[in-house]
C-alpha cells in the first residue's frame, strides 16, 4: 500500500467518510480508562520496597497501558466508515503495539521517582512520539479488501496531532507527579481522575487529529497479502472486552496491593506502639504463649531476670525459671530448688493472686500473672524492695510504738491511781477544814477572828473543788466514770444553775440572759454532769467578762429524722481568745496563758472535763472565739440518752 503526503492537489476523488459515534465514545473511554490504570500501577511502582516488585509491577503498567493505548486506536480505526472493505495486516498491527507499550515503561519509570526531574519532559515527548508511532504505523495496516487503498498526510496536521499527544502528555504527568507528592493527601482520587482525563484525551486527541490529517483514495488494481487480514466485526466487541478487563484486572490489583501494603505498614506502626508501650512499662513485663514459650518482654524484665544467658523471644518459662535458680539469682533454700521449681511452674500455670520472690542483694519482686484465654500468660514483675524495707521498717516502728503506748497506758494509769488515792486522802481532811472552818464562824463572836476564818473556810471549798475536779478527771482516764440517766424537768435545772453563779456574775457587775422554750418536754440525761457542763460554761463566762452581757439559750434541733437534739449556747462578751489558744483550751491543765492564771485562777481542768463528759453522753462541744469580741460555746447533746 502505498503512502504520500499531501501536496495540495485536487481532492477530487478522495472517499467520503464518517464514524460511529458508539464506538467514537468507547474508543475515548477505554483510553482514560487504561490511563488511570497506569497512573494507579505508577502509584504501586513508587511503594515497591524491593527492586524484583518494581520490575514487575513496571511492567504490568507498561503492558496496560500500551495494551490500553492500542485498544483505543484499534476501535476508533473500526468506528471510521469508508464505502469500500477494510482490512487489517496482523503483522503490522501487533507491530504498531511496540512503540506505546516501550513509551509506556519510560513514562511510568520517570513519575515513579521520588523528585520532579526534567526528565518529566523527556518522558512527555517520548509519550507523545510512542502514541503517534503506534498510530500511523496502525494505520500502515489498512487496506482495502477488493481495490487498494491509498492514503495521504497533511503534514501539518500530523505533526499537530503528535504535537497534541507530546503537550497533553506532559500535563497529565506533571498532575500526576504533584498530586501524589502532596504531603497533605488532599484530593488524590480526583486529582488522578483528572490526569487520567487528560492522559485518555492526549491518546484520543492525537489519534482523531492524526484521522482529520488524512484522505483517503481507492486505487486501482487488487490488493496483495489480505490472507492475514483482521476484518471480522467481532474484533469491536473482543478488543473492548479485552482491554476493559485489562485495565479493569490492573485497577483492582492495585487497589488491593495499596490496602495489603496500608495493613501491613498499620500493623508494623502498631506493633512498633505496641513495642515502645511495653518498654515504656517501668516494671518488668513478659508474655509467654500457651506452650510457655517467651514471646515478648521488655528491656526491665530482662535486667531482673539477668542470670548469664541472655533471655530471646522461644526460651521456655521453666528455662528461665530453673537458670535464674542455679545461678542464685532467686533466693531459695538449699536442697528445696526442685519442689521450689515445681510449686513455680504449677503457680504459673494456674495464677490466682499476686506473690513475692526474694532475689539476691535482698531484693524483693511482686509477680502479678494472669492466664489469658487462647493466647497465654501475661507477668509482670515490679520491684518493691524499698517498700519491703518500708514495711519492716513499719514494722519495727508500730512494734516500737505498742510498747511506748503499753509503757505509756502504764505510767497514765498509775498517774490515775495516784491521782485518785491522794484526791481521796485530801478530801477527808479538807472536809474536816472545811466543818471546823464553818462551826467556829458560827461560835466566833469577835469580828477580828471571823476575817480569817472566812479566808480558811473560802480557800478549802477552793480547794476541794480543784481536788473533785482532779478525781474525776482520773476516773475518765481510768475509764470508771459510768453514766446515771434520769428524767429531769429542764427549766428547773437551769434556775439552779443560774443561782449557784449568779454571784460570780454579779460580781463582775455582769448581766446574765437566759432563754428557753417554754414547752421543753422531759429530757433523760445524766443530772449531775449536765449541771457540771453548765456550770463550767457560765462559770467561765462570768470570770473572763467584765461589765459585759452573758447570754446563754437553749433550742431543740429536729433536722436528724430518727434524734432529737437539744443545744445549749453560752455567748459572751469577754477577752476572747485567739486561733491558738482556741486550738488547745480543751487541753488538760491549759488555759489561754500564764497571765490569765495568775489574774483569773483555775486549773484549766474545767473544759477538759466539760469536752469528756459531752463525748460520754453522745455529745459534741465547740467554740468560736475572737480576742477582744467574746466567745460562743456551744454543746449539742441527745434529746434522750440511750433511746
Amino acid at each position: 500500500m502505498p503512502h504520500y503526503f499531501y501536496d495540495g492537489r485536487d481532492l477530487h476523488g478522495a472517499l467520503e467518510s464518517h464514524y460511529d459515534y458508539g464506538l467514537v465514545v468507547l474508543s475515548i473511554a477505554i483510553a482514560g480508562l487504561a490511563s488511570y490504570a497506569a497512573l494507579s500501577v505508577a502509584g504501586r511502582i513508587r511503594a515497591a520496597d524491593s527492586r524484583h516488585k518494581h520490575r514487575i509491577w513496571l511492567l504490568a503498567g507498561s503492558l496496560t497501558m500500551g495494551g490500553g493505548v492500542w485498544a483505543m486506536h484499534f476501535i476508533a480505526m473500526l468506528a471510521l466508515k469508508l464505502p469500500m472493505a477494510i482490512s487489517y495486516d496482523v503483522k503490522i498491527t501487533i507491530l504498531s503495539t511496540a512503540p506505546v507499550v516501550l513509551s509506556s515503561g519510560v513514562m511510568l519509570e520517570v513519575i515513579s521517582r521520588p523528585k520532579i526531574s526534567k526528565l518529566i519532559l523527556l518522558a512527555s515527548l517520548l509519550m507523545g512520539l510512542g502514541i503517534g508511532a503506534m498510530h500511523y504505523i496502525g494505520m500502515a495496516a489498512m487496506q482495502g479488501i477488493s481495490r487498494r487503498l491509498v492514503m495521504l498526510f497533511e503534514p501539518r496536521l500530523a505533526a499537530l496531532s503528535v504535537l497534541t499527544a507530546v503537550v497533553l502528555s506532559g500535563v497529565a504527568l506533571s498532575i500526576d507527579f504533584i498530586v501524589e507528592r502532596n504531603p497533605k493527601g488532599r484530593h488524590t482520587l480526583g486529582a488522578k481522575i483528572g490526569a487520567a482525563l487528560v492522559l485518555g484525551f492526549a491518546v484520543s486527541g492525537m489519534h482523531y487529529s492524526g484521522m482529520a490529517a488524512t484522505y483517503f483514495f481507492a486505487g486501482d488494481g487488487a490488493p496483495a497479502g489480505t490472507a492475514s487480514a483482521l476484518n471480522t466485526p467481532a474484533l469491536v466487541f473482543w478488543v473492548s472486552f479485552t482491554s476493559v478487563l485489562i485495565a479493569s484486572l490492573a485497577i483492582f490489583i492495585t487497589i488491593v496491593d495499596r490496602r495489603i501494603q496500608q495493613a501491613t505498614f498499620e500493623e508494623a506502626v502498631s506493633r512498633f506502639r505496641m513495642r515502645e508501650a511495653i518498654e515504656s512499662i517501668p516494671d518488668g513485663f513478659c508474655l509467654f504463649d500457651t506452650e510457655d514459650r517467651l514471646v515478648e518482654c521488655n528491656q526491665r524484665y530482662r535486667e531482673i531476670m539477668n542470670f548469664g544467658v541472655p533471655i530471646a523471644p522461644g526460651m521456655t518459662f521453666e528455662a528461665i525459671m530453673r537458670g535464674a535458680v542455679r545461678a542464685g539469682l532467686i533466693v531459695v533454700a538449699e536442697g528445696e530448688e526442685a519442689s521450689w521449681l515445681a510449686e513455680r511452674m504449677a503457680r504459673h500455670r494456674t495464677p490466682r493472686e499476686n506473690f513475692v520472690e526474694h532475689f539476691r542483694g535482698d531484693r524483693w519482686m511482686r509477680v502479678s500473672e494472669r492466664r489469658v484465654w487462647n493466647t497465654g500468660t501475661v507477668a509482670i514483675r515490679t520491684d518493691i524492695t524499698e517498700l519491703k524495707q518500708t514495711e519492716i521498717e513499719l514494722s519495727r516502728a508500730i512494734e516500737e510504738a505498742q510498747k511506748a503506748r503499753a509503757v505509756a497506758e502504764e505510767a497514765n494509769n498509775a498517774k490515775s491511781a495516784f491521782l485518785a488515792n491522794m484526791s481521796h486522802e485530801l478530801r477527808t481532811p479538807m472536809n474536816a477544814i472545811i466543818g471546823y472552818s464553818e462551826m467556829l464562824l458560827e461560835e466566833a463572836g469577835h469580828e477580828l477572828f471571823a476575817g480569817d476564818l472566812l479566808k480558811i473556810h473560802a480557800s478549802a471549798v477552793h480547794l476541794l473543788a480543784i481536788i473533785n475536779e482532779i478525781l474525776d478527771l482520773s476516773k475518765i482516764e481510768a475509764g470508771k466514770m459510768e453514766l446515771c440517766l434520769e428524767e429531769i424537768h429542764l427549766p428547773s435545772v437551769l434556775d439552779e444553775v443560774a443561782s449557784t453563779v449568779r454571784p460570780i456574775i454579779d460580781k463582775n457587775t455582769n448581766t446574765l440572759s437566759i432563754r428557753c422554750p417554754d414547752n421543753m418536754a422531759p429530757l433523760q440525761t445524766d443530772l449531775i454532769k449536765l449541771r457540771q457542763i453548765l456550770l463550767n460554761l457560765l462559770s467561765n463566762a462570768g470570770k473572763f467578762t467584765h461589765a459585759g452581757k452573758i447570754d446563754f439559750s437553749v433550742a431543740v434541733d429536729s433536722a436528724e429524722p430518727e434524734k432529737d437534739w437539744i443545744v445549749f449556747a453560752v455567748r459572751d462578751t469577754g477577752i476572747g481568745m485567739s486561733r491558738d489558744q482556741v486550738d488547745k483550751v480543751f487541753a488538760p491543765f491549759t488555759q489561754a496563758d500564764n497571765s490569765t492564771t495568775r489574774q483569773y485562777g483555775g486549773t484549766g481542768l474545767g473544759l477538759t472535763i466539760t469536752k469528756k463528759f459531752c463525748e460520754m453522753m453522745g455529745g459534741t462541744i465547740s467554740v468560736d472565739s475572737k480576742p477582744g469580741a467574746g466567745s460562743l460555746f456551744v454543746v449539742k447533746l441527745p434529746l434522750a440518752i440511750g433511746r
